[in-house]
């Protein structure tokens, strides 16, 4: 035992993409994974980026699907893949990391760790076998589960895990007002306490919407958003140079603002002698509801499109 003081350092990621079937897990975990490399490997090609993004698949080799498909900005590339068939022990799980390790991977999708719990093998399925007190037996299998968490924490490699839920439907009202079935996830498959193992819960709706329910790196919490590789940028900085990344966005968004502020002032000269430009501004602020000086910078750019632009000065 050691007392000595904190300090900030470099970790490694352990983040849960969970979510019902067709959600889009194993895509955002993808793109993430992308954006961590690329962030890491500024001058690496495409292609010599995406052969440091390793999936180990235990999802019958859907991943290999998205090979050469866009997503936004994003086309996925030539990852390294290993297929897991069963047993989905804890022990097959760490020797699929080991092996993607010495690929010279950076970054470990695991999709999905839900096998390791409910799938041939796993931890529920070696329950079912076993003989005795059902109660008795749960305990004899606490080794497990304390393992699986030592998997993902003592590999000196970011991980990024895909975990099932278990589904359910819920009635919505739809665009026409009619209620429709809307499906949804619940629990995820995994021990209970899983969740709390992980760095950042990324709960991922079957609209493909994100939003955190656990979050560390306080980068994400309280949005909603889609994945793209900007996350896993955005998270590698944090992780790994330990900048004060929200600190940064909000020294970028500061700028913008200022920005804004003195296009408008300079709209505001120019409609002082030109009433075609007063005109423009009055005809915008009655189509956006909002005065000219609340515009945000699209709209100062397109008020600025439309009466032909301002001096420089």
């Amino acid at each position: 035992m050691q007392i000595k003081k904190a300090r900030r350092e470099k970790q490694k990621a352990i983040i849960g993409f969970i979510g019902p079937s067709g959600s889009g897990k194993t895509v955002s975990a993808l793109l993430t994974a992308y954006g961590m490399v690329a962030e890491k490997f500024p001058d690496a090609s495409d292609a010599e980026r995406w052969e440091k993004v390793g999936v180990i698949d235990t999802e019958h080799s859907r991943s290999q699907l998205y090979v050469n498909e866009a997503f936004g900005s994003s086309t996925i590339g030539e990852f390294l893949h290993l297929d897991l068939a069963p047993p989905y022990s804890t022990d097959r799980y760490q020797q699929a990391i080991e092996m993607m390790v010495n690929e010279g991977v950076e970054v470990v999708v695991i999709d999905s760790l839900s096998h390791n719990w409910q799938g041939e093998g796993g931890i529920v399925d070696t329950h079912a076998n076993m003989t005795g007190n059902s109660f008795q037996n749960w305990g004899k299998l606490a080794g497990e589960t304390n393992n699986l968490v030592k998997t993902l924490t003592r590999n000196n490699i970011h991980i990024l895990c895909t975990l099932r839920t278990k589904t359910e439907y819920v009635l919505e009202l739809n665009d026409k007002g009619k209620q429709s079935p809307k499906k949804i996830g619940t629990k995820p498959m995994q021990k209970d306490e899983m969740e709390y193992e992980f760095m950042i819960n990324f709960n991922v709706g079957i609209d493909h919407i994100v939003e955190t329910t656990k979050d560390n790196t306080r980068l994400f919490e309280g949005t909603q958003f889609i994945v793209d590789e900007s996350v896993g940028r955005k998270l590698f900085r944090w992780l790994e140079l330990g900048q004060d990344v929200m600190a940064e966005e909000r020294a970028a968004r500061e700028a913008e603002d200022l920005e804004r502020k003195t296009l408008i002032a300079k709209i505001l000269a120019k409609s002082a002698t030109d009433e075609e430009v007063q005109t423009v501004i009055t005809n915008c602020e009655f189509k956006s509801s909002k005065k000219l000086a609340e515009f945000d910078m699209k709209l100062v750019q397109r008020v600025i499109q439309l009466i032909g632009g301002i001096d420089n000065d």
